[in-house]
């Protein structure tokens, strides 16, 4: 069974749906928000593609690739001990780093939200989800400016922007919050999440408040990979030139 479930080709596709859902659910943020994209594609066991075909969401691929790298290190753990595959063996603890990085960053970070009109400003965001939880913040946002540009003749969003200030105590720093480039304070990360207009015609930026103690792990993660793989090539390299 372990050898069974730590088949490279499970772990080849793994890969490749990873890939697909990264790239589907970034692309869905534009159209269904960033809240719902994040439902359907990466919190979710699995998702109707078309509203009818079943699709593996990224939490099944994710612990099924977990399985995986942990019955090939149990599998070939001998092997890796061995100085030679020493930078193997570190790859494999990397990578599961990430794994554990990915379950300490979905189960204990705090999700909330700020929705802000032009010029409205606030220290308070409030949960995604129920219950209904407001948590104080160590700075204030306000929303200078907001612009949303569309696909032409169409009311669909091509891309949508926040210029915000955010205050703490005496320091100010302004900041342009889009997609794939939010606003970074300590543990918290704020995302352009969405937008929408009111029954006056104002128009509301809406801003994802994300506090995570353990961001640094998928970095450290990162380091431990990458020192590994250097590792294993400079092993590889002396072997070759001993031989040589």
């Amino acid at each position: 069974m372990i050898k069974l479930l730590s088949s490279a080709k499970i772990t080849v596709v793994c890969l490749f749906l990873l890939f697909i859902l990264t790239f589907w659910g970034t692309i869905a943020q534009v159209h269904q928000g960033l809240y719902a994209a994040q439902d359907r594609f990466f919190n979710s066991f699995f998702f109707l593609a078309g509203g009818f075909i079943p699709f593996p969401g990224a939490q099944l691929v994710l612990w099924v690739f977990f399985v995986n790298l942990i019955c090939s290190l149990l599998l070939t753990f001998k092997k890796y001990t061995q100085w030679v595959n020493s930078g193997l063996l570190i790859i494999h603890l990397g990578l599961i780093l990430y794994f554990v990085a990915a379950f300490m960053i979905f189960h204990f970070s705090q999700e909330s939200s700020l929705r802000l009109a032009q010029g409205e400003q606030a220290n308070i965001s409030i949960s995604d989800r129920p219950p209904l939880r407001h948590f104080p913040l160590p700075f204030t946002i306000r929303l200078d400016h907001f612009k949303a540009e569309f696909h032409p003749g169409t009311d669909v969003a091509k891309s949508f922007e926040s210029l915000v200030t955010m205050t703490t105590g005496s320091l100010q720093r302004q900041v342009r919050i889009y997609m794939n480039n939010p606003l970074r304070y300590k543990d918290y990360t704020i995302y352009q999440a969405s937008y929408d207009t009111d029954s006056t015609g104002k128009q509301h930026s809406t801003l994802a408040v994300v506090k995570n103690g353990a961001r640094a792990l998928p970095y450290m993660a990162c380091f431990v990979v990458f020192f590994g793989l250097a590792l294993h090539f400079l092993i590889q390299a002396l072997i070759a030139k001993a031989q040589a």
